[in-house]
């Protein structure tokens, strides 16, 4: 039959899309690296030519290729403080979920006397610098504030609160990301592990990327919003991780 299949190699699939320190390339973890849920994964090549023509009706006789970008791109689900931190170009490894979590040890009667101070039941896991919510009524009702003091369980604000806060108002340690940052971005390995229709595995390997693209923080009520990453790879120069394995190539598939 014309066109019939050879192989059951079909690719239908998902994949798992892991981002982390370069010199880790080869131990990126999904436990540990991986930026979750993850739709529409792309791996494209863009090779350009530099063309020789002859004659009036200049008929193509050589070309070279003179260019050839490996760029990838996929659609972020979750909206971590990682993965946001990757999709401005930051890095995100240095960042994990914050779980410090305590309460107000008493009313802050800020409308009448606006103060930086605020007394907590427990300070453990706080420090100077530190950002921090205060989630003091409905959903809406947050103020953020940074830490510049902690004196037991009181702590000085950098700037005096001029709101009522009740006792028992929650206060969450945050991360604090950069937008619009003019800071060259971060160069990052990347492993991308996903599997053809019938399960064949295939791995890809990317020793020097940058995330260029895909930060979108979005409030919607009609659709799950996403990061839509766009990454970039270069190619090694003799100073960076595993450049003897890559020197020829910016990226590896691994298939069977």
């Amino acid at each position: 039959m014309a066109g019939e299949a050879k192989s059951t190699n079909f690719m239908l699939g998902t994949a798992t899309v892991m981002i982390g320190p370069a010199a880790s390339l080869f131990d990126l973890d999904p436990q540990t690296h991986s930026v979750g849920l993850v739709k529409n994964f792309q791996l494209r090549t863009e090779p350009g030519f530099t063309e020789l023509t002859q004659g009036v009706k200049n008929s193509l006789v050589y070309s070279v290729m003179t260019a050839n970008p490996t760029r990838l791109s996929c659609e972020v689900y979750e909206y971590t403080a990682k993965n946001m931190a990757y999709a401005l170009g930051l890095n995100g490894a240095t960042l994990s979920e914050q779980t410090v979590s305590t309460t107000t040890d008493g009313a802050v009667n800020g409308a009448s006397t606006p103060t930086a101070e605020v007394t907590v039941a427990d300070a453990t896991g706080l420090a100077a610098n530190d950002y921090i919510m205060i989630l003091y009524g409905s959903d809406d009702q947050i103020i953020v504030r940074k830490i510049n003091s902690i004196s037991t369980n009181t702590l000085t604000l950098n700037d005096n609160i001029g709101i009522n806060i009740p006792t028992g108002a929650v206060v969450k340690k945050v991360n604090a990301l950069s937008v619009g940052s003019k800071e060259n971005n971060n160069f990052f390995g990347a492993k991308v592990a996903g599997k053809l229709a019938d399960g064949t595995p295939v791995v890809a390997l990317f020793p020097k990327i940058r995330v260029t693209g895909g930060f979108a923080l979005q409030f919607q009520t009609n659709d799950y919003g996403n990061l839509p990453f766009e990454m970039t790879c270069y190619d090694l120069v003799p100073t960076d991780p595993f450049y003897s394995e890559f020197s020829e190539d910016q990226a590896k598939i691994f298939a069977a």
